[in-house]
């Protein structure tokens, strides 16, 4: 069975969402339901339109990963407002006295301000600036979410976080895509993971993808490919690799890290396929479902091999020494 497309045609918009540069707005159902609708379609300088293909499949898939995985998400259905396609989600702050401060907010403590377009293109996200605003900043899990072994903290689960980019290569974690909820009590506590569409290969062009699959070149092969995904998150003036950045906090974090890949590991590729599956044909070509499906065993393999890394990181001398090597 399919996932249903939403039709969102009869819906009334409310207001145009500030944050990132998609064209996204809020707008209500007949019932007075409030969602935030997601399209894939954008608009230059010029007002003229640019397709964003693959960016509502994508958005949908990661998060039906997510939620198999146990990590705290915003909730994303495939839509369609008239002919133009996205995805729609429920504002994930139900509380009216609370509300979302995002990453860039946060680090200006830390960091020159990133709040315009121009300057998050070139913003340098430090990634331990990021693990200590966790540790002593915001500190507790996102709400509404239980605690597991190893996974209680704020920082233990944004290290899921990044567990769930490397498995996706979803290379747009910038500041404004991660946050802390602030409640009416003055507690902080993290954002669940939201805006997961720059994965999965969704870019590509179903022939690239199609020669990828099926070159007998291994620097094409899709085991190749998934290893060049960039993160947002920089160590000094290095851009980390989206493994390089879940490797970096399962150093600082492997307690959390390896909870993490245990719930990795029970993801089956039948489980990966049946997420994928479902996505109707209009939406998501065979190519790109296949596609998308090798790049989530290989990245749950290049995963699943930092395990033991991981454990000897459980010996605090032997992380300090790790930590000491990226500096």
């Amino acid at each position: 069975m399919n996932y249903d497309i939403i039709d969102i045609s009869n819906f009334t918009p409310e207001e145009y969402e500030p944050l990132g540069t998609k064209s996204k707005y809020w707008c209500s159902d007949p019932q007075g339901n409030y969602y935030l609708f997601k399209s894939i379609e954008t608009f230059d300088a010029s007002n003229n339109t640019i397709l964003r293909d693959g960016e509502d499949w994508s958005e949908k898939i990661s998060c039906e990963i997510a939620k198999k995985l146990l990590i705290p998400c915003a909730n994303y259905d495939l839509a369609r407002d008239h002919s133009t396609r996205g995805v729609i989600t429920k504002n994930f702050i139900s509380s009216d006295n609370a509300f979302l401060v995002t990453g860039n907010e946060i680090l200006k403590n830390y960091s020159a301000p990133i709040n315009n377009e121009t300057q998050k293109k070139n913003e340098r996200q430090n990634i331990m600036h990021v693990y200590i605003i966790l540790r002593r900043i915001i500190r507790h899990k996102p709400l509404g979410f239980k605690s597991r072994p190893g996974i209680k903290s704020a920082a233990d689960f944004f290290t899921g976080y990044l567990m769930l980019d490397a498995l996706l290569s979803n290379q747009d974690r910038h500041s404004e895509n991660w946050g802390l909820v602030a409640t009416a009590k003055g507690r902080f506590h993290l954002a669940p993971s939201f805006d997961h569409a720059a994965g999965l290969g969704r870019n590509e062009s179903d022939e690239t993808k199609f020669n990828r699959l099926t070159s007998l070149d291994r620097g094409q092969h899709v085991s190749t490919y998934v290893q060049r995904a960039k993160s947002y998150f920089y160590l000094k003036d290095r851009r980390l690799r989206t493994l390089k950045a879940f490797e970096y906090f399962g150093i600082l974090n492997p307690l959390a890290a390896l909870s993490w890949l245990e719930q990795l590991n029970e993801l089956t590729t039948e489980e990966m396929q049946a997420i994928i599956d479902p996505v109707p044909v209009e939406v998501m070509s065979d190519v790109s479902k296949k596609f998308a499906y090798e790049m989530l065993c290989c990245n749950k393999s290049n995963m699943m091999a930092l395990a033991p890394f991981f454990k000897e990181n459980l010996d605090p001398s032997f992380r300090k020494r790790q930590i000491k090597t990226y500096e």
